[in-house]
């Protein structure tokens, strides 16, 4: 009992600190101070005002969360993010990051969730991404790449993958059907070629599928069938 007491009160106090620090009206600059706590494994600044970019001196630490997303940060994204080897959950969404996402963010093997929708990031999909071996969540939406779209097909963990307006070029290509664990599927607005619609029907645990402006032709395939938990097409 006296365990359960201590968890708690541990978990209430994590809960209220990410209150404190989510959703405010906080502005100015990162502090590059916060890799002075030894022990800082959480932090979320989600929805605040803040600008600048992220304090090099962050490499440091053992963030293992790290929420940026809906504030005014801007520049590249640093090379340096790459250092933070311990990251399980990384979201940037909603900034003004610009250029091409680093190959740096390869090295980051313990990620699950990388979150980079709606920024000005450019260039293209660099390969080292594709080589994450626990990433289960990746959101590109609403930026400015180029080239051919990414299938992520050795990324076999993965189960949310969203691509929706990101500048990307069809096809949809092949090899996304091997992407057997996903069960959101979002891509829309895709340039150029077109394809057929792609083969999903070992992706039983769909529960949303959606493919808009993709470019796609022929017969919607009777195997979309066997998505018996399929909630939104």
């Amino acid at each position: 009992m006296l365990f359960n007491y201590y968890f708690f009160s541990y978990i209430l106090f994590f809960l209220n600190l990410q209150r404190i620090l989510k959703g405010q009206d906080l502005s100015g600059v990162l502090p590059a101070s916060v890799a002075k706590l030894p022990y800082i494994i959480f932090l979320d600044l989600w929805a605040n005002y803040l600008n600048g970019t992220i304090p090099k001196e962050w490499a440091s630490t053992k963030l293992e969360v790290l929420s940026v997303g809906i504030n005014r940060l801007s520049g590249p994204i640093p090379e340096y993010l790459g250092n933070i080897t311990s990251l399980i959950y990384l979201t940037l969404e909603n900034n003004m990051f610009s250029g091409e996402v680093p190959a740096s963010l390869g090295k980051l093997a313990n990620l699950v969730t990388l979150v980079l929708n709606t920024n000005n990031l450019t260039g293209s999909i660099p390969a080292e991404l594709s080589h994450l071996p626990k990433l289960k969540h990746i959101r590109l939406s609403s930026n400015n790449f180029v080239g051919k779209l990414p299938s992520f097909s050795s990324l076999t963990n993965l189960q949310i993958l969203e691509i929706q307006g990101s500048g990307f070029e069809g096809p949809i290509p092949s090899g996304i059907s091997l992407l057997k664990n996903l069960t959101e599927l979002r891509i829309s607005d895709l340039n150029g070629e077109g394809s057929d619609f792609p083969q999903l029907g070992h992706m039983t645990e769909m529960t949303r599928l959606m493919l808009r402006s993709c470019n796609i032709s022929g017969k919607i395939p009777t195997d979309i069938l066997q998505m018996s938990h399929l909630q939104i097409l």
